[in-house]
């Protein structure tokens, strides 16, 4: 367990399944108490189970991150029972198949809203929570947009790079720190990359450029 991160407080979007499970559930297994986010329900709460069950602390808050008021309710019931967030890792990813001549607007701006728009709205508001008590780390997770035959989900995570860049840049010198990390490969093993991060950030919190 570490030691650093035990009864810290970590927002996971996309939690009931993929990446986002997989770190809520090393998240939870290190001692933190994470609020798993997902649009499906039944996928939430079977995280919830799984790190509860282990003897960690969990609660699902389901929420769709393309929605801003939906989003900034959960938020705020996520401070209202823990009263701060310290670790925010942006999970929820839509992979839409279609190419570039039969991908239609939905499709689009369904990819775009969760991938991009969606991270762009955790992290605000999950920032302006952790520059009021104290900082925190912010982690994007960026999957391999080669490997998908979409434009849309390609755009959409070349566009996470410049959401990071540019909120680390404002943020430097702050005590909230911003990343952005690859999730390629094994989920224990993109979660892994993240404890790290976290329990890093957790020790000595600045911006990362």
């Amino acid at each position: 367990m570490q030691s650093s991160l035990v009864k810290r407080v970590a927002v996971v979007t996309g939690a009931g399944g993929g990446y986002g499970r997989a770190v809520a559930l090393a998240l939870g297994a290190a001692g933190v108490c994470v609020a798993v986010n997902d649009i499906n329900p039944d996928g939430a709460r079977r995280t919830v189970a799984e790190i509860n069950s282990a003897g960690g602390i969990a609660e699902a808050y389901i929420a769709d991150v393309s929605n801003k008021l939906g989003l900034q309710t959960m938020f705020y019931n996520i401070l209202e029972k823990w009263e701060r967030i310290e670790i925010l890792v942006n999970a929820a990813v839509v992979r839409p198949q279609a190419t570039l001549q039969k991908c239609d607007e939905y499709e689009w701006e369904r990819c775009v809203g969760v991938n991009l728009k969606g991270a762009f709205l955790c992290t605000q508001t999950a920032v302006r929570a952790m520059a009021s008590t104290g900082g925190g780390t912010v982690i994007v997770l960026q999957a391999d947009g080669e490997r998908a035959g979409s434009v849309a989900y390609a755009a959409s995570l070349a566009g996470l790079e410049g959401l990071v860049a540019g909120a680390a840049r404002e943020l430097a010198g702050s005590m909230v720190r911003v990343e952005l990390l690859a999730a390629a490969g094994p989920p224990a093993a993109v979660a892994a990359s993240v404890l790290r991060a976290c329990a890093l950030a957790a020790v000595s919190v600045g911006a990362v450029a």
